[in-house]
């Protein structure tokens, strides 16, 4: 009876021994190659800064133009952190407004003057999404002030086009960095139920495309998948359901960085490696927004988050810091009005720009709430004084 029992789990015990000696195997096998693709050293690095929303409300325009002249300028706007975007490779905003041109307008169908966006670019940004809820709000030629502008400042761009012929020639955006390739992905959940004009092309979210396109980045060769995306609910500190599901489809098929907005809020910031998955990943849930005349609570907090890549002769990347730079959007009644101001700015700093009590108070709540939203044991805060200058 004894030997019986034994003939008869001895095979059961053989394929459970012969599984975990595979599983052995194959686990040593993906471990060895992600050690040779990483004990080298990098042959190249690319620093990429993303940020949130930029939006113009009137009172905006209002405080950038010369009340004599009729000029306008948003340029002091970002003199505080302009030194900073310049360190960057690629720098990437959602730019959520039209270029549709007079009569400007703010919300609900925004439409600004091209000096906005001129100031954005000369702060250093030189990668403009559009695929965004108010991207439709000025029919054609809102899309078309948007793409003529990218093109005629040789920026980068990516979610709208003027036909399907265009957007299979555009896109994937690949960016070549050197001998290396990344592909900018870019989709929105929708548009204010505002149509693209006929022919025109926006990205939404849609998974059947997306993973079409994905496939496409991936066929051009990129080494690094971004991807921007407008989702989430306005206002909400923290990822909805519909978001995870949308991050977890993303990485699923090779997407290592995502870069969210909409919310007009900050939401977390995670470095981490999925279950399932050897390589690590960026989620930053909600950039929240750069700039804009929002009240709502949280909606003046913004960030500049600072990506580091570095390139392996392999073909493969690893990420190397990610830091955070909280932002205070401070507006008064000296033109123009508005400004972005970091987190490392000191109270003496801060008094010689004019800031009462009352602002400090507010500035040091927001940036505070930016640092519980964002930092974490493998996110830093960026530091200006420990960064070369």
């Amino acid at each position: 009876m004894k030997l019986n029992k034994f003939f008869f789990l001895f095979p059961v015990v053989l394929l459970l021994s012969v599984g975990a000696w595979l599983a052995k195997i194959q686990f040593t096998s993906h471990q060895i190659f992600a050690e040779k693709a990483f004990t080298s050293s990098p042959v190249d690095s690319i620093l990429i800064v993303a940020t949130g929303d930029a939006m113009m409300h009137m009172p905006q325009l209002k405080m950038a133009q010369d009340p004599r002249t009729g000029k306008i300028s948003f340029d002091s706007c970002y003199v505080l952190i302009r030194p900073l975007v310049k360190q960057a490779n690629l720098a990437m905003v959602n730019f959520e407004t039209t270029l549709a041109g007079e009569p400007y307008s703010g919300y609900p169908r925004f439409s600004a003057p091209p000096e906005f966006a001129q100031a954005l670019v000369n702060t250093g940004f030189n990668l403009f999404v559009f695929a965004n809820n108010h991207v439709c709000d000025k029919g054609k030629e809102g899309i078309e002030g948007n793409i003529s502008f990218a093109e005629e400042n040789k920026l980068y761009y990516a979610g709208i086009y003027r036909s399907k012929e265009e957007r299979k020639q555009r896109y994937p955006l690949i960016v070549p960095w050197h001998q290396w390739k990344i592909a900018v992905l870019n989709y929105t959940y929708g548009t204010n139920n505002i149509a693209p004009p006929k022919g025109y092309m926006v990205n939404y979210i849609d998974t059947v495309q997306i993973e079409k396109d994905i496939e496409a980045a991936k066929r051009a060769g990129a080494d690094v998948l971004l991807c921007a995306i407008h989702w989430g609910e306005e206002y909400r500190l923290i990822p909805t359901e519909y978001q995870r599901r949308i991050a977890s489809f993303l990485m699923r098929r090779g997407v290592r960085i995502i870069i969210g907005s909409h919310p007009h809020v900050i939401e977390p910031v995670e470095r981490f490696v999925p279950p399932g998955s050897m390589d690590e990943h960026l989620i930053a849930w909600s950039m929240g927004n750069f700039i804009s005349n929002q009240k709502d609570i949280y909606t003046d907090a913004a960030m500049l988050l600072f990506i580091k890549l570095y390139f392996f002769q392999s073909g493969q990347f690893s990420f190397g810091s990610v830091k955070v730079l909280p932002l205070w959007r401070y507006k008064n009644d000296i033109p123009p009005g508005y400004y972005l101001v970091p987190a490392f700015f000191d109270s003496l700093t801060l008094a010689k720009f004019g800031f009462t009590k009352d602002n400090m108070r507010t500035f040091y709540h927001v940036i505070e709430h930016v640092r519980r939203q964002t930092l974490t044991n493998n996110i830093e805060e960026y530091s200006y004084e420990r960064n070369e200058r």
